[in-house]
């Protein structure tokens, strides 16, 4: 699953009703008629956030891509996570709810969870050297994962869950197995 372009307003991580519809599999106008049906639901500041006027030119103007509103557009609702969760509700489809719960995950919540920078540890020359000549990293990933405490792990399962290659798939297997083993003691 791809995440959608980042948009923010206010500081709040928002959809605009096109990316709700691209990812929830339905239209825009699915969306609309949703918030139509179910307005008394909808909080504006808490589901969605309303742009007119000078505001909605000024996003216009930061927004990267311009398809993400048309160029006539005279009123634009951005969606929150709670509204999002909404519009999933109305929907209540299997891939509405499953891409909600991703959302929530790695585009919603992604900002609060960025860990704090840390110092930077050299990797020992010895062990480059064995990963370019094929060396099996395996157990020494084994034990550093040993080491990590849970959180660590959630995250780089997050972020295992993204790569494609053989390689990072066995990492994430291996993430999993250590977190799956901490469970059961």
């Amino acid at each position: 699953m791809q995440l959608p372009q980042t948009v923010e307003v206010k500081e709040i991580r928002v959809l605009t009703s096109k990316q709700i519809a691209e990812e929830y599999g339905t239209t825009p106008g699915v969306i609309k008629k949703n918030f139509s049906n179910n307005r008394e639901r909808f909080v504006e500041g808490k589901h969605y956030i309303s742009l007119t006027g000078d505001e909605l030119r000024a996003f216009k103007n930061q927004v990267n891509n311009v398809h993400l509103v048309a160029n006539r557009t005279s009123h634009l609702y951005l969606w929150t996570e709670k509204g999002a969760l909404l519009h999933a509700k109305s929907l209540n489809t299997d891939k509405a709810w499953e891409v909600y719960d991703y959302l929530v995950d790695f585009y919603f919540r992604a900002k609060e969870k960025r860990p704090e920078k840390k110092e930077i540890v050299p990797v020992p020359a010895k062990t480059v050297e064995q990963v370019k000549e094929g060396y099996d990293i395996a157990p020494l990933f084994r034990k550093v994962l040993e080491m990590l405490p849970l959180e660590a792990l959630d995250e780089m399962e997050k972020a295992f869950r993204i790569g494609h290659s053989k390689a990072i798939k066995k990492a994430a297997t291996s993430v999993l197995a250590e977190k799956m083993k901490r469970q059961l003691m």
